[in-house]
């Protein structure tokens, strides 16, 4: 980190470069910070430019309007250096237009090596609450300025284990609707953030509190609205949805507890985070997609002979976390594996209501699901964990249901870690004892004898044969030969 301070010193010659925010806030704490936010007197894109081609690193605007650059190094502990223009004519009152004390803070580059003693506060109460970790804005306009901002608290409680004061959560409350004229790329990369955090539950449940969960997501209004008498718990379907939610939150934090023979695979599984768009997670999107897996339940609702039912939750729930996402400028790819984990949520409840799980039907329910059937048995598994605190729960029957998953991610990975099969048959034979010219069918038959060859009911070239003698004539319906 020294070299790239050194160098930014070096090239500050005619400048006043300061270093600030959170930056600065990590120095005090002792932690390491992947960004370094600077603020200039002048010429902030001309100082930007020259830094940029020091480092041999790209320069990107972040916004014209205040001036504000990104230089994006290739290389060390460093990812990013911001630089912007002083807001104000000096970089105390600079400071005064921050979102909250601890950030509200800054140094001249040039003092690096004795920083301390060359601190600029706007507000005496700054160090205690960084002792504290506490947050408090540095105004009462504070999110009048920027709404984000408050988002930004919940996320520093996620990411850096700070607390929002009384003051700062109750002028949440009163700008919570404020939140609605962000930009929803920005609310998309901090909540996701949030998400992505292991204590994303706690957080959220005070932003909820705070009014600005309902705000973000008027989904979650609508479903504390469903009737309470339609649904399990006393908090109706909103407590139930949260309480999936926790459930994930916990299993995907203990995987070596639920899961304790493949919990290593596990791991691995859900680090993948390259698929997903910036700042959003495997782990986060599953509990996403566990807070509103049920969300359709108030419009599906149905009695048949005194019992309830909700008939196509599941695919009407898809579509509205679609709608959902769509809003917040998620990736369609981030949309598209939420929203299948929404549309098959209560498949392994079905499979698995008798505690006995086939291997046909395993076999089955991993083709069908590909790799989305660990992410599913997550949700699954916080779904029926959901009811725990219930009087009708049966401690027996959720240890077998439990049982059952685990027997599949056993099977799953088994599966995965061993030798492809031998091949018992190639196009050629089949074309030639079934008269069929080259074409998409022989691609099917061959793919029907691979399925009764991984379920064990073919062997040879005979079995296979018989095998798509049985299936021949519906298949030549499908493609009308």
């Amino acid at each position: 980190m020294n070299k790239f301070i050194e160098k930014i010193k070096e090239l500050s010659h005619g400048y006043e470069v300061y270093l600030v925010g959170g930056f600065v806030r990590d120095l005090f704490l002792k932690r390491q910070n992947e960004d370094i936010d600077l603020v200039i007197n002048k010429e902030s894109f001309k100082y930007s430019k020259k830094l940029a081609k020091a480092f041999k690193a790209k320069l990107i605007t972040l916004d014209e309007k205040t001036k504000t650059y990104r230089i994006i190094l290739k290389d060390g502990k460093i990812r990013y250096i911001d630089i912007s223009e002083f807001r104000a004519n000096t970089v105390k009152e600079d400071l005064q237009a921050r979102d909250f004390t601890i950030n509200a803070i800054a140094f001249n580059v040039k003092n690096f090596a004795n920083f301390k003693h060359h601190i600029i506060l706007p507000k005496k109460n700054t160090l205690k609450d960084l002792k504290t970790k506490t947050l408090n804005t540095i105004s009462s306009k504070s999110f009048k300025i920027d709404p984000l901002r408050m988002l930004r608290g919940f996320r520093f409680m996620a990411e850096h284990g700070f607390k929002l004061s009384k003051i700062s959560l109750k002028q949440i409350k009163s700008n919570s609707k404020l939140i609605r004229d962000v930009a929803k790329e920005r609310i998309k990369n901090e909540f996701s953030r949030i998400m992505a955090a292991n204590n994303a539950s706690k957080v959220l449940k005070i932003m909820d509190k705070a009014g600005l969960l309902g705000t973000v997501f008027p989904e979650s209004v609508k479903m504390k609205k469903a009737s309470k008498k339609h649904y399990y718990h006393k908090g109706g379907l909103f407590e139930h949805s949260f309480k999936t939610f926790e459930s994930a939150e916990n299993i995907l934090n203990n995987l070596k507890m639920y899961f304790p023979e493949n919990y290593i695979d596990l791991q691995k599984h859900f680090e993948a985070d390259s698929f997903f768009s910036e700042n959003v997670t495997r782990k986060g999107l599953i509990k996403f997609a566990a807070l509103f897996h049920d969300n359709a339940k108030p419009e599906t609702i149905s009695f048949q002979n005194g019992k309830m039912h909700f008939f196509g939750h599941e695919e009407k729930g898809s579509q509205k976390i679609k709608e959902i996402m769509s809003i917040l400028k998620f990736s369609k790819k981030d949309i598209e594996f939420s929203s299948f984990l929404v549309k098959h949520h209560m498949r392994l409840s079905t499979l698995t209501r008798n505690n006995v799980v086939t291997k046909k039907a395993a076999l089955k329910l991993f083709r069908d699901m590909g790799d989305s059937i660990l992410d599913l048995i997550v949700i699954s598994m916080a779904d029926w964990n959901s009811y725990k605190s219930l009087k009708f729960f049966s401690k027996g029957e959720l240890s077998l249901q439990e049982k059952s998953l685990r027997e599949l991610v056993k099977y799953y990975y088994d599966l995965k870690n061993a030798k492809p099969l031998e091949k018992i048959i190639d196009g050629n034979i089949i074309m030639k004892e079934f008269s069929l010219k080259p074409g998409p069918i022989i691609g099917q038959l061959l793919k029907n004898v691979l399925v009764a060859q991984e379920e064990g009911r073919v062997s040879n070239v005979k079995e296979a044969l018989e095998i798509i003698s049985l299936k021949l004539t519906r298949i030549k319906k499908k493609y009308k030969i």
